[in-house]
This record gives C-alpha cells, sequence and structure tokens, in this order.
C-alpha cells in the first residue's frame, strides 16, 4: 500500500516556519507563481490577453497592453476586494489547508490576529472556491455509496437513564424529589428542531483497490431514499461500475445498471469476501470529527460547505 499522502514529502513542501520567514516580495512572488505560473507573459483577468503587461510597483498591480485595465493577484477571485494584508491570508490559507480536520474560526482569529468576523468568511469564501471547482466528472471501476446523518443534535430529558442499584438506592433516599428519576425523552419542542436541523450527507467515493480512494463527491437530502439514489446513480456513475453500499432499500435500483454489492451494516462491517463500504465510512469519521471537534455544531445552511471541504481534504 503506497505512503499516507500526509506523510509524504510533498505535504510538506510549503511549511508555516518558512511561510512566516519570507518578506512580503517573496510572498508575493509565490502567489503569483501560484496563480500565474510564471513572473513575465501574464493573462489579464480582464480581457484574457497574455502578455508582459506594464506592472505598478507601488500599487502591486498590472496595466493591461490590450484593455487598458488594470488587474491584482486577487481580480477575479471571490478574495477580489480583500482589504487583509497578504502575510495573514496566506497564514489563514496555511491554516485551512493543513487541518486536517478542519480548523475553527476562532482558532484563526487569534493565530492571525483578525476578528472571528473576519476569519468566518475568509473560511467561508475558501469553502465557495471548493464548491465552484468540484470535478463533475462522473465515477467508474468501485464506488463506494452511503449516507449519515448531521446535525439536529436534540437536548436529552433532565434525569439520566441508568437503572444501576446504587442509583436506585439514591433515589429511594430522596423521596419526593426528581434526582434519580429515569430521564425523560425528547421534548416536542427539541424533536422539532432535530428535524429541522438534520440533513443527510450522502458521499460518492471513487476506490482504487489497494490504495483507498482518489476522488469523493457529497451531496446533502432529508433523507436517504430512492429519488437520491436515482439521482447520483444518474449523474454521478458511470453504468456498469461496481458500486458497493450497506443494506438500504433505497439501493434497490441498483442492481440494474451496476453491478451492486451490499453489506449489512446491522450483522458486519464487512462480508467474508471482503464486500465493504469503508471508504465511505472513513470520510463520515472525518467529517464528524470536524462536527464534535472542531465546529462542534453544522447548521444546515453551511452543511453542505463544510463536507464539501472534508471530500476535498
Amino acid at each position: 500500500m503506497s505512503q499516507h499522502f500526509l506523510l509524504s514529502k510533498e505535504y510538506r513542501n510549503i511549511s508555516l516556519h518558512s511561510l512566516m520567514r519570507m518578506a512580503d516580495e517573496e510572498l508575493f512572488d509565490l502567489i503569483r507563481k501560484i496563480r500565474f505560473g510564471n513572473s513575465t507573459a501574464l493573462p489579464c483577468t480582464r480581457c484574457g490577453a497574455i502578455d508582459k503587461h506594464s506592472f505598478l510597483k507601488s500599487r502591486k498591480i498590472w496595466q493591461c497592453k490590450h484593455c487598458d485595465r488594470s488587474f491584482s493577484l486577487t481580480s477575479g477571485t471571490v478574495w477580489a476586494d480583500m482589504k487583509l494584508p497578504l502575510s495573514k491570508f496566506i497564514l489563514i490559507a496555511h491554516q485551512f489547508c493543513t487541518s486536517a480536520n478542519g480548523i475553527s474560526a476562532i482558532k484563526v482569529s487569534e493565530e492571525a490576529g483578525v476578528t472571528h468576523k473576519t476569519a468566518w468568511v475568509i473560511m467561508h469564501k475558501f469553502r465557495e472556491v471548493l464548491i465552484r471547482t468540484v470535478d463533475q466528472t462522473p465515477f467508474s471501476g468501485e464506488i463506494h455509496v452511503d449516507g449519515g446523518h448531521f446535525g439536529g443534535k436534540p437536548r436529552s430529558g433532565q434525569f439520566r437513564p441508568s437503572q444501576k442499584a446504587r442509583y436506585a438506592a439514591a433515589a429511594e433516599k430522596l423521596a419526593g424529589k426528581t434526582q434519580g428519576v429515569k430521564r425523560r425523552g425528547i421534548s416536542k419542542a427539541n424533536f422539532e428542531r432535530k428535524k429541522r436541523n438534520r440533513r443527510i450527507v450522502m458521499v460518492v467515493r471513487q476506490v482504487v483497490p489497494g490504495e483507498g480512494a482518489n476522488r469523493t463527491r457529497v451531496f446533502l437530502s432529508s433523507g436517504e431514499n430512492e429519488a437520491v439514489a436515482k439521482y447520483i446513480a444518474k449523474h454521478c456513475i458511470v453504468h456498469g461500475s461496481l458500486v458497493r453500499t450497506d443494506e438500504n432499500k433505497a439501493y434497490d435500483s441498483y442492481k440494474s445498471i451496476f453491478t451492486h454489492e451490499t453489506v449489512e451494516h446491522s450483522r458486519e462491517y464487512s462480508t467474508i469476501d471482503g464486500v465493504n463500504n469503508n471508504q465511505a465510512e472513513s470520510f463520515f469519521s472525518r467529517l464528524r470529527r470536524c462536527e464534535y471537534g472542531t465546529t462542534h455544531r453544522m447548521q444546515a445552511t453551511y452543511m453542505i460547505d463544510y463536507a464539501n471541504e472534508m471530500a476535498w481534504k
């Protein structure tokens, strides 16, 4: 099995230590190289003409020789009107790209020395870019498909449901009080909140045998049902591929268009023959670590942004 990317040399090609030692001019040249590829013939972001445009060093912008309009490093991007210093922007970009389970806006605001609102906006602009550039080429070969419940975590009742003898004895000593009584179920208000905020994240992963998944796409729905499964089959998977899912009846239609294999998760994680959809479960593991350990909650409005970020990572 090949080495994990996080252990490879390519993962460490730009370290935080090296970025912090760069001067402003070096940071500017780094971003210019990443975006345009060279420092001579640049494409104008207004008219598209590739030429050696005039560079105004005082303002760090180029003047196009063809349309006579100016453009900068961020022209034509979601950061076109950004006022943040380049050094802070690169620090936030590095933190966003290297945090395997995501990073909170509060942590970014602390390390970059910006307000929480600024950090939150910049982080979501990165997620917006990822959604805009999703590769929509259909998957082929071995595909793992599954759905996971996220968001809408309701508060439980006030009291614990423990049936252990020591708690029962304690309840008897506290006659007339509520301590030790079995915890009440979810209230109607909490149940409505759960339905309002809970979503199903559907994941589709293309698997290379012996190496793991090499492509991932995510979708958001209100339920793991046949309509969503058919949409994924139509738009994301090449007919005749090997598709592995769990025993959910939503995927019954896959038998007619794919080589469909299932694993009954109520009994086993993998069949004796090795049939599983562990790559889909692996994605859910990372997304749950992001929800529980980083964001602490995911509202339905931004859930697809976080899910797509984890898919990219």
